[in-house]
């Protein structure tokens, strides 16, 4: 176990930071150098790339990562999140080791569902570690580690294609698989949560919100129970659904939409550029939000996101323009991930972000099942166009939700209960 002394050094929380990033990193190829994996396996496996057989991968993937991180939350919440990392990291090596020696279907979507787990486990930690160790700059901390979630395929799809093409798809499982359970495992052995009621030296609370206007937060920590009966939530659950299905719709199926639109070329080049601009954007948005505010942030990111996506439905034949639009589309798509975890946060407090956030991550299982699934039947049955607009228009829609949020209020009669068990406590270590 690590001293608590640790907690005091001014550069333990950036250490962590980097190693949060890090790991991250190393899960984000689950999620965005899929599409790199699906022409030879829909060679081997005599599907199309584009398939809603092949889809169904993707979307087992994000239901199952997006179930698992709201138990680890829970679970981390309560112990902490050093065990049920460490195990994550061995989950996620595993379970990419194990789909290169998958010979059907239904073994791909146990092996890669079962990777998905760690996957999960990993994303939760690491968010709550931002929002915990963070209270002055959740923002900004929050948008670092996504740059390892949205842009670590970057540095590492161009590896990736490079093995599937000069080895196989299998070699590149296998490698990647056991970078991440020997990496993962040995960074998530440091992660941990501050005491309760930490804050960094110098921080004020009351002076931060003086400063920062444009940041509402709560005065309240909700549990779970508590937080599904505001209304703000479900209106948080639901702009999540719309924003994530959007762009997961598009990361999944770059190359055979863009391949649909006439750019051969360009549609691998949007592989690795998608990665790198949804890095980007979300430490960028990010950090705008410390200062321009969540809601305010989230209206402007995800209008040009929706405004983008229709646009590549209708735009000539231009790769250089192409590949334009689906940099800002994955620039302004990337920040919902680095925007609603101090959402939550500032909403309902970090005492209970893990299960918090990870019950609202929930939406982007919901968001998984259209885009996986129902975005293949759309592109197979009605076109790329079509299924743009959609994409499009619910972008849209949650930049339109955004702009009615407020920080919800606890009932009275709670916040008494919540004192009074908080005395009792307090007394009895007295």
């Amino acid at each position: 176990m690590m001293s608590n002394k640790w907690f005091e050094k001014g550069w333990f929380r950036w250490f962590l930071v980097v190693a949060a990033t890090i790991s991250m990193a190393l899960v984000s190829v689950y999620e965005y150098s899929w599409t790199l994996y699906t022409v030879p396996l829909g060679k081997v496996f005599n599907v199309a790339p584009g398939s809603a057989a092949l889809g169904l991968t993707f979307t087992i993937y994000i239901i199952v990562q997006a179930l698992s991180m709201f138990v680890a939350g829970r679970i981390a919440d309560r112990y902490g999140p050093r065990l049920i990392s460490m195990l994550g990291g061995i989950i996620t090596g595993i379970g990419y080791v194990s789909s290169a020696f998958a010979n059907s279907l239904p073994l791909l979507y146990l092996t890669y569902g079962f990777g998905s787990i760690g996957v999960g486990i990993i994303y939760g930690t690491a968010i709550s570690t931002a929002v915990r160790w963070f209270p002055d700059k959740r923002g900004l901390a929050t948008g670092i580690i996504e740059i390892g979630f949205g842009g670590g395929s970057f540095a590492l799809s161009p590896l990736i294609q490079y093995i599937i093409t000069s080895i196989s798809y299998r070699t590149a499982l296998v490698y990647l698989g056991i970078t991440q359970l020997v990496v993962i495992t040995l960074l998530a052995y440091f992660f941990a949560y501050p005491p309760p009621q930490w804050l960094p030296k110098g921080f004020n609370a009351e002076e931060y919100e003086r400063k920062r206007k444009m940041i509402k937060r709560s005065k309240s920590d909700f549990s779970v129970s508590q937080m599904v009966k505001t209304w703000q939530w479900w209106v948080i659950y639901i702009a999540f659904f719309l924003i994530a299905g959007s762009g997961l719709s598009i990361i999944g199926h770059l190359i055979p939409y863009g391949r649909s639109l006439g750019f051969s070329i360009a549609a691998v080049i949007a592989v690795f550029l998608f990665p790198f601009a949804n890095g980007l954007g979300r430490f960028v948005m990010g950090t705008v939000s410390d200062y321009l505010g969540r809601p305010y942030t989230m209206t402007l990111s995800f209008g040009i996101s929706g405004i983008s996506m229709l646009s590549v439905a209708f735009i000539p034949k231009i790769a250089p323009l192409y590949l334009a639009l689906i940099f800002l589309t994955a620039f302004t798509w990337g920040p919902l991930f680095s925007l609603f975890p101090p959402l939550v946060g500032d909403y309902y407090g970090p005492k209970h972000s893990g299960a918090n956030y990870g019950l609202t991550y929930t939406a982007k299982a919901l968001a998984g099942i259209f885009a996986g699934y129902g975005a293949s039947v759309l592109f197979t049955s009605y076109g790329i166009k079509e299924t743009l607009v959609i994409t499009g228009l619910m972008a849209i829609v949650s930049s339109i939700l955004a702009l009615t949020l407020r920080p919800p209020k606890m009932p009275t009669a709670q916040i008494a209960g919540a004192e009074s068990q908080r005395d009792s406590i307090e007394s009895k270590t007295k």
